[in-house]
């Protein structure tokens, strides 16, 4: 597994980096990043980003287009991030949703050789979502690095490039290797179901889960949770065990570190060449990363 042993290791790093860590190290970073990077065209995007209140979100855009100088027009990045709905409107009077967007417009007038953003999906609904990695996307293809942090690691996995967690002063890469089978690894065997209950802790009991209630398991920092009504949940059931388990009760193995309840897929989205997303029909509709080498597998099994 690859790990990055300091921040200024990753930083040096000449791929698109996307991590789960604090605020406090996602601070460190940004200070590394404007250090090392402060001779090419950067753009920013900080979970503090506001803008001024009584700001329309055009006049918001027209002002960093003219500092920018750039040769994208601030109308282009309306256009672009779906904001025409909204450019009238006061800064002070955005949803989440559409404020993240205008901070994404924003960097888009830059046009960024290096650009970091701190918890870029996390506000967004599923379109914004889908607007958001297709600019990523198609940003790496011209030569612009990204580094992100964010929270939880299932963003990180949403995002063209490296997705590590940090720990202990290191950050290590999640292992993406989708395209081949794991070893150990159970065929699909049919559509029969049998009778299960998958285990989960919290600090004072063990509780049963009957598979139709868990939306999709991840695995992460070493562990293993359950998501069940919006509820995270341990188990000290492993990815490969749950898979064997649950492969018969309708669940797939869509990335290294996700298992998901099909029935509970609402939407398969294919926002770039290589990037697959799987929205969720949770009460969070849950964006869940679906790996290149298993999307036709899936298409295939489930006849979609």
């Amino acid at each position: 597994m690859a790990e990055f042993s300091s921040i200024e290791e990753l930083a040096a790093d000449d791929r698109s980096v996307h991590i789960e860590c604090s605020r406090e190290t996602s601070a460190a970073l940004l200070a590394v990043v404007r250090a090392r990077y402060r001779t090419q065209r950067c753009a920013f995007v900080l979970e503090t980003d506001r803008g001024f209140e009584r700001d329309s979100v055009a006049s918001h855009l027209r002002f960093y287009g003219s500092i920018a100088r750039s040769s994208v027009h601030y109308e282009d990045a309306i256009s672009h991030f779906n904001l025409r709905g909204v450019a009238k409107r006061k800064m002070g009077g955005l949803s989440p949703s559409a404020l993240a967007l205008v901070n994404l417009a924003r960097a888009s007038l830059f046009e960024p050789e290096m650009c970091f953003l701190e918890r870029p999906l996390s506000d967004l609904d599923a379109e914004g979502r889908s607007i958001a990695l297709a600019w990523i996307a198609d940003r790496m293809e011209q030569g612009c690095r990204f580094i992100t942090t964010v929270e939880p690691l299932r963003e990180a996995l949403l995002m063209p490039g490296v997705a590590c967690w940090h720990e202990e002063g290191r950050f290590i890469a999640v292992d993406q290797d989708d395209d081949e089978d794991e070893d150990g690894g159970t065929a699909y065997e049919g559509d029969e179901v049998h009778v299960l209950k998958i285990p989960a802790h919290t600090e004072t009991a063990t509780l049963l889960f009957d598979p139709r209630d868990i939306d999709f398991a991840e695995s992460m920092n070493k562990a293993t949770y359950l998501s069940v009504r919006g509820e995270r949940y341990q188990t000290p059931r492993t990815m490969d065990e749950l898979e064997r388990e649950l492969s018969r009760a309708g669940f797939f193995r869509c990335h290294r570190s996700f298992l998901v309840n099909v029935q509970k897929v609402a939407k398969v989205e294919r926002y770039t060449r290589n990037s697959f997303n799987l929205t969720l029909s949770d009460a969070a509709h849950s964006s869940i990363p679906l790996a290149k080498g298993r999307a036709e597998e899936m298409r295939e099994r489930y006849r979609w």
